[in-house]
C-alpha cells in the first residue's frame, strides 16, 4: 500500500520516468504557449512534460503545502478545488490531467472522478490543443463518449515504471478537435476496443 501522506486527498504523482517519456512524445513549437494542470500536486510533472518548452505553466492544487511547492517552483497556481475554478475557454495549448481516482464523490452524482475531471476541464483547451490524461486502464471506459466527441488523433500507451505498471496506468493524448459523424462513431469503436484489451496498446517508451 502507498503511505498515508502519498494518499492523502487522492495524491498519485507521476514518475519522474513517465515524465521523461510523456516530454519526448510532445512536440511543442517555438512559439510561447499556457500549459495547465488541475490537480499540479508540487508540479514537478508539469515541469518533467514541457521541459525545455517556451511557456507559461498554470496549475491548481487543493492541498495548501504542494499548492506553495508549485507556486514556488514558478507555476502561477490557485490553491483551492477545480471544481470552484472558472477559467476562460480555449485559453491553454497543452491540458495535462492526472486526477485523483480513488473514489467517487456523491456530490457528483456518482460519477467517476476521472471523468468529472476531464468533462470540466476539456473546455479550457484551444482548439487544436493537446490533452494528456493519466488513468488507469480500467477507468478508460467511462471517459469515451467525452474522448470519442471532442478529441481527434486519440492514441493511448500503457506506462512502464513498476509503480505505474502496478496500478495498470495508461496515458492518453488527444487533440481537441470536435468529432461528428462515421469519423465520430470510429473514435468510439476503435476506444471501446482498447478499454476492453481488444486492441494492443503500445508502451511508453523512451525515444532514441
Amino acid at each position: 500500500m502507498r503511505n498515508a501522506g502519498r494518499l492523502k486527498l487522492g495524491y498519485y504523482p507521476l514518475p519522474p520516468s513517465e515524465g521523461r517519456r510523456i516530454c519526448k512524445m510532445l512536440s511543442f513549437g517555438t512559439e510561447p504557449i499556457s500549459v495547465i494542470d488541475p490537480c499540479v500536486g508540487g508540479g514537478d510533472a508539469l515541469h518533467l512534460i514541457t521541459d525545455g518548452a517556451d511557456c507559461r505553466r498554470y496549475g491548481i492544487e487543493l492541498d495548501a503545502t504542494r499548492a506553495n511547492t508549485a507556486q514556488a517552483s514558478g507555476i502561477t497556481t490557485i490553491q483551492g478545488n477545480t471544481f470552484d475554478v472558472f477559467a476562460k475557454v480555449e485559453q491553454f495549448s497543452l491540458l495535462y490531467l492526472n486526477p485523483p481516482y480513488d473514489s467517487e464523490i456523491g456530490s457528483f452524482s456518482n460519477k467517476r472522478m476521472e471523468l468529472r475531471f476531464l468533462e470540466y476541464t476539456f473546455h479550457w483547451l484551444k482548439m487544436n490543443g493537446v490533452l494528456v490524461f493519466v488513468i488507469p486502464h480500467d477507468r478508460m471506459y467511462v471517459c469515451i463518449d467525452v474522448l470519442a466527441a471532442h478529441f481527434a488523433d486519440v492514441r493511448a500507451f500503457r506506462m512502464t515504471d513498476p509503480e505505474s505498471v502496478r496500478f495498470d496506468q495508461i496515458v492518453v493524448f488527444g487533440t481537441r478537435r470536435p468529432q461528428r459523424g462515421r469519423t465520430h462513431e470510429q473514435n468510439v469503436f476503435r476506444l471501446r476496443r482498447l478499454a476492453s484489451d481488444a486492441e494492443p496498446m503500445p508502451n511508453l517508451q523512451e525515444r532514441r
